[in-house]
């Protein structure tokens, strides 16, 4: 659908305005915020400003961060023909179990929705990787995030504002809604237009209510990043008596609701868009166009072929060869690199060196050189994966605790393909309990459809991160502190199959002990079987396990097949001893299983032969453990 070659009149956006806030009160979910946003949205749908209503893949995007008050929103989207064959009734039912659209926004529901919202303080940060991401592909697209004003109050978005100003994102525009009320806190609507303009932004106040004025402001152009402050009324158009009220939320009673003929003012509504819009009505009555699609990327093996590895009994930390190796080996695919805590630990910063670090002015950089602001990272990375960049973002594991909300809400729970890289994961960074991980893995795990890795050596990391990237999903990739030496090539592990998440390291064809490990304290447990089977006569297997959540998936024959029901079993982990004691089978005719791990906040010294002594997790300590749990 492209946007209108005469733009419709103020009287005729007015007509449009009118039909959206009788929608919104006919839907009567927040009708408080949707209807003080309600002539923002007209605006950037309808008055030719924008190309919002475009169905083209390079149309202009819109975040509508303040997702739980989204009705104007639908009901531009419906009335464009995004969700066809329902009426205006149906559609004002979103929310309801079996309706397209949820209460609050879902990333691909329906055609133009780029982020699920709700939570709030993300919106912005994800903008910004879409504008990001846009600029580097050299699309002239512009993101427009609408934000309310309570949402300002959440530390996140200044966090994007200072990284939009940053980067000179001069195709980035918020639209702050200020009509006075964070729920139930009164916001001085004054403050606003000095406060972004001190993160650096180009500010411009309107009345908010005042179409021909928000309309000016957005054929504005600047040479940085906007802010349109809009002083709006809170449930304008409700009744006198809650009309700006500062305890307006969810629904209203009916008799604050106005005695409107909807279906005339909806009617009345559609006429002005179809005017504009020809293609609108045809799309309510067929097919809209479906959601866009992100493009299919290559192959593991196809990776895989660009990629060099180690030889065996090399010991690196891979925490600080495999970014900075992945950045050059994979330069030319769509690449953003992000590091939020120091770039030098990710191995990073020789290629930010060599290319630079992204801005407006330097669009090809693959490397974003990110503010100590992890929340805002984690967005951002969502943002731009969303618009088609592979988002690979690094963090010691104990700082992805900050970011774990914006994990489930911006990447997982949409499917957004971000490969989250953990360094440090455990015990055993000198810096102690300040980047202790303790049981942030466990966290991450309980994130619903997060795939998640863990390498303990340099080239198991390269073949998981490209197992990631060629998946186009969600994932979390564990890396130790310290070096561990390469057991396999990369050609004999890209011959292994990865589908189970498991590596058998030591093997037993009928093993009377089965221990499980990941990670760091991988060579120890193979030691630990080694001195069992050696002084104990012990039939030790011991299991490498490179994906937790895909062994959990394993059919319960197949997980007898590798722990048999007569075998003891131990899972030995440098994380809470439940992360790989979890995947153990339970009640085996009295055999038991010891699981072995950090369970306990605080450890924390130097040297990290003393820490690990300290923390019960040295090969003798691991044997003693068995011993005694199977003497």
């Amino acid at each position: 659908m492209n946007p209108p070659s005469n733009a419709p009149t103020t009287t005729e956006l007015s007509t449009i305005a009118m039909g959206l806030r009788a929608f919104v009160f006919a839907a009567n979910k927040h009708p408080g915020g949707a209807s003080s946003a309600t002539e923002a949205i007209t605006s950037l749908f309808f008055s030719g400003t924008t190309t919002l209503a475009d169905a083209s893949p390079d149309k202009d995007r819109l975040i509508y961060s303040k997702g739980h008050a989204a009705a104007p929103w639908y009901g531009a989207l419906w009335a464009l023909g995004a969700m066809p064959g329902t009426t205006w009734q149906q559609a004002a039912g979103f929310g309801q179990v079996g309706h397209p659209v949820p209460r609050m926004p879902v990333r691909g529901a329906v055609p133009g929705m780029e982020m699920s919202t709700g939570a709030l303080g993300q919106g912005l940060s994800y903008g910004v990787g879409l504008a990001l991401a846009d600029r580097r592909a050299g699309r002239s697209t512009r993101t427009f995030v609408l934000l309310g004003d309570g949402e300002c109050t959440e530390g996140q978005v200044w966090e994007a504002a200072m990284t939009a100003d940053r980067l000179g994102l001069r195709n980035l525009v918020a639209l702050v809604d200020a009509n006075g009320s964070g729920s139930v806190i009164k916001l001085p609507r004054e403050q606003w237009a000095a406060r972004w303009e001190g993160f650096g932004w180009r500010t411009i106040a309107v009345d908010g209510h005042d179409l021909g004025a928000i309309t000016a402001a957005l054929r504005e152009e600047s040479d940085r990043p906007t802010a349109i402050i809009l002083n709006t009324i809170k449930g304008y158009g409700l009744a006198a008596e809650v009309e700006g009220s500062n305890t307006l939320s969810a629904d209203v009673a009916a008799e604050h609701l106005p005695d409107w003929d909807t279906a005339g003012l909806i009617d009345a509504a559609l006429e002005a868009i179809d005017r504009y819009f020809p293609d609108a009505a045809l799309r309510r009555r067929g097919q809209a166009a479906p959601a866009s699609l992100l493009p299919t990327r290559p192959s593991r093996a196809e990776l895989l072929s660009r990629v060099t590895g180690y030889e065996a009994g090399t010991a690196v930390v891979a925490k600080k060869a495999l970014g900075g190796e992945l950045a050059v080996e994979l330069a030319g695919l769509p690449m953003l690199w992000m590091a939020p805590d120091a770039i030098r630990n990710s191995g990073l910063l020789p290629r930010m060196e060599e290319v630079g670090s992204w801005d407006w002015q330097t669009p090809d950089a693959d490397v974003l050189q990110c503010a100590i602001a992890e929340q805002d990272a984690a967005s951002l990375a969502a943002g731009a994966a969303s618009a088609g960049l592979w988002s690979v973002l690094f963090s010691m594991e104990g700082f992805y605790w900050r970011m774990l909300d914006q994990i489930r809400e911006s990447v997982a729970f949409p499917q957004v393909p971000v490969l989250l890289v953990g360094t440090s994961g455990g015990l055993g960074d000198p810096l102690g309990p300040m980047v202790q991980s303790d049981g942030c893995l466990a966290a991450l795990l309980a994130i619903g459809d997060l795939e998640v890795f863990e390498a303990a050596d340099i080239n198991t990391a390269k073949l998981l991160a490209l197992e990631a990237l060629s998946s186009g999903r969600p994932a979390y990739l564990r890396l130790p502190h310290e070096a561990v030496p390469v057991r396999h090539t990369l050609e004999e592990l890209a011959g292994r199959p990865l589908h189970e998440g498991v590596f058998t390291l030591v093997d037993d064809p009928d093993p009377d002990l089965v221990i499980l490990t990941a990670g760091a304290l991988r060579e120890r447990a193979v030691e630990a079987g080694q001195a069992l089977s050696g002084q104990d006569a012990r039939r030790v297997r011991v299991l490498e396990i490179i994906s937790p959540t895909r062994f959990a998936a394993l059919t319960p024959g197949r997980l007898l097949e590798l722990i048999p029901a007569h075998a003891a079993a131990v899972s030995v982990h440098n994380a809470p001893s439940s992360v790989l004691g979890n995947l153990l089978p339970h009640a085996r005719g009295g055999i038991g299983e010891a699981r072995i791990g950090v369970d306990t906040y605080g450890i924390a010294g130097w040297p990290q032969d003393a820490l690990y002594e300290a923390a019960g997790l040295t090969t003798d300590a691991i044997v003693d453990r068995i011993r005694k749990e199977y003497a």
